[in-house]
């Protein structure tokens, strides 16, 4: 969790994590271009730690 943390702060998503879970909170007033931004952003911190994926 603190590799992938690192990677969304590196990449300019600041997350809200408590233990093991990441909480996606955003404001009431949030536009669709934040939103997506703010996704793709996750989705490529998760792409950067996947060396620790070991599942199938």
């Amino acid at each position: 969790m603190n590799e992938l943390v690192a990677a969304c702060k590196k990449n300019g998503l600041m997350p809200f994590n408590n233990f093991n879970r990441i909480h996606l909170c955003p404001p009431c007033n949030i536009s669709v271009e934040d939103a997506k931004l703010g996704l793709e952003i996750l989705d490529k911190s998760l792409a950067e730690i996947g060396k620790y994926y070991t599942g199938a």
